[in-house]
């Protein structure tokens, strides 16, 4: 006999006693499930620091310090920025840090934060900066994204990688363009610092957005469908 089993017949005897509605036999093995998953997600971020923090927006590299982009195409249009989906198997994990992975310790970095509505209202704020007309509703074109990378990894120095499949559409919802941009952004910091990470962050959002403004099928379909 198994010991879920046995637990079950121990409590049906007893919530029969006392008058109370009995669990099935999956209900009891989902509770034990969810408690073991639990238990496995805080041996996996034992020891680790940074867990829960904010997201905040703290670039070290400005837009114009960036080589100039021809986005002419964007005259008489405005683009509305749909909220993005985070596809990602951990929404919560934002980083690594594997500096000492040789003696077995690796500590990670979790976030509390929405990162999808984060990355949603932060890339339409950065296409502002490039002198996009941004609106929240009843652009001419709109323009959304899947999240696929999100994430920091510390070793040597912060590295930050942000993937994003990135969908454009015309105002009758016909997708005009679709397309993965992926960017990686290096910098240097103190070991396993929360500002580090931030940055590294940061400054990646800005490169992303940068290179889809540099892509010129993304900037033909933006011309074809204004």
């Amino acid at each position: 006999m198994t010991v879920v089993r046995f637990f079950f017949m121990i409590l049906t005897f007893l919530t029969g006693l006392l008058g109370i509605t009995t669990f099935s036999i999956n209900e009891a093995q989902g509770v034990l499930k969810a408690d073991l998953q639990r238990a496995d997600a805080g041996n996996e971020y034992a020891g680790s620091n940074l867990l829960n923090i904010p997201l905040l927006w703290k670039p070290t590299d400005t837009i114009s310090a960036l080589d100039p982009i021809d986005l002419t195409v964007f005259q008489n249009a405005s683009l509305t920025i749909k909220p993005f989906t985070d596809v990602r198997k951990k929404p919560s994990e934002i980083g690594i840090n594997v500096e000492q992975k040789s003696s077995g310790k690796i500590r990670y970095v979790t976030t509390r934060d929405n990162v999808a509505e984060w990355l949603t209202d932060r890339f339409g704020k950065i296409l502002s900066e490039f002198d996009i007309t941004v609106v929240k509703s009843g652009g001419t074109l709109s323009l959304e994204a899947d999240i696929a990378k999100f994430y920091v990894t510390e070793e040597s120095a912060y590295k930050a990688d942000i993937g994003l499949k990135v969908r454009l559409r015309s105002k009758n919802e016909e997708v005009l363009w679709e397309g993965m941009i992926a960017v990686s952004s290096n910098r240097w910091g103190s070991s396993y610092k929360a500002e580090n990470y931030h940055e590294a962050l940061s400054n990646a959002c800005i490169d992303v957005a940068y290179n889809l403004l540099k892509n010129d099928s993304f900037l033909q379909a933006v011309k074809k469908g204004k």
